[in-house]
């Protein structure tokens, strides 16, 4: 039997935030911790801080209250206010995977009437392997990728106001 290779969509998703595009980009890699669900961490402990260290190269990780520290994966475009690309290296056991690579692209983008489109893409998704179809269901549910913009929204316009 032949192993066919799988293709994967990107999941896409974007919203329109009521901000320009500089603070739509600080909100989104600055104070990511003040949006990113409370629950959705790979840690031992809850959340205490999440860092993208602004520089390609940098890294994309977690502190916890209790100390530890968890990757998520290395920045490898920035383009400030424009856009970032990191990668995620979680892989379907929800533990970080240094062989793992997927890529977050995420655009700012400012529209005519003053807000900005915020454009997320998970792509390489075939990276998960056979878990690929299953990952790419995942992400694409309600309380991921889509969601988390829907929540980045609001805390960003709520902060702004």
């Amino acid at each position: 039997m032949t192993q066919q290779q799988q293709t994967i969509s990107p999941v896409r998703v974007s919203v329109s935030v009521g901000l320009n595009q500089q603070r739509c980009f600080e909100v989104f890699t600055d104070e990511m911790i003040s949006w990113w669900p409370a629950g959705h961490h790979i840690g031992e402990t809850p959340l205490k801080e999440i860092i993208i260290e602004p520089f390609v190269g940098g890294r994309w990780y977690a502190r916890h209250e209790g100390g530890e520290e968890t990757d998520t994966g290395v920045v490898t475009a920035w383009d400030a206010p424009r856009g970032l690309t990191v990668t995620w290296q979680v892989g379907a056991d929800w533990t970080y995977h240094a062989d793992l690579v997927t890529h977050l692209d995420v655009s700012f983008t400012p529209t005519e009437d003053g807000h900005t489109l915020v454009e997320l893409v998970h792509r390489d998704l075939e990276a998960y392997g056979a878990d690929a179809a299953e990952m790419q269901r995942t992400f694409e549910g309600p309380d991921a990728w889509g969601g988390m913009l829907r929540i980045y929204k609001d805390v960003a316009e709520g902060a702004s106001s």
